[in-house]
């Protein structure tokens, strides 16, 4: 009778597949009836672009007359986005990115942009956020924060600092 062999497998092996495996976070995709309405609240404001579209602009407007200031603007945007220093929202097509956040020539993220994200993340989900940012404001006697953080970034904080203040119940 031949002899059986059977492979050696580590005892905490056999269990992996009962285990809860970590998920990534889920992120909100808004009905496209909804999308559209908030991509025309971003239209007069530069819109609202891809990672790889971004990338794309970056590349066709950061130039020295004859050579290009980032070699690799893919992996640029990449890296803002897992750092979460910018704004981000998922379409019913994918992550798209609105650009009034944006120093295209220089390939950089508005200096204001981590202020109000760092006052803002974890109060309100990226759908918020992004509402947040073209919703004329109060604080800012109805201006809206994308256009106003240009000219009056210490304002723009503030009332986002008073938002936050008010969606936790304060």
């Amino acid at each position: 009778m031949p002899e059986i062999v059977r492979p050696l497998v580590h005892p905490e092996a056999a269990f992996t597949e009962t285990l809860p495996q970590p998920r990534e976070p889920q992120r909100q995709v808004l009905p496209v009836r909804h999308w559209l309405s908030l991509a025309a609240a971003f239209a007069d404001i530069g819109g609202l672009v891809s990672d790889d579209e971004l990338a794309d602009l970056i590349r066709a407007q950061c130039t020295d007359d004859s050579q290009p200031l980032v070699s690799q603007p893919i992996s640029l945007v990449a890296r803002w986005i897992v750092a979460q220093r910018v704004l981000t929202v998922e379409s019913p097509w994918g992550r798209m990115l609105p650009l009034f956040q944006f120093d295209l020539p220089r390939a950089a993220v508005h200096p204001g942009m981590r202020l109000l994200l760092a006052e803002l993340r974890g109060v309100l989900d990226d759908v918020e956020l992004a509402l947040w940012f073209v919703t004329p404001n109060e604080w800012l006697g109805g201006a809206r924060p994308a256009l106003a953080m240009q000219t009056m970034l210490p304002a723009v904080r503030d009332a986002a600092r008073a938002d936050r203040f008010v969606a936790l119940g304060g």
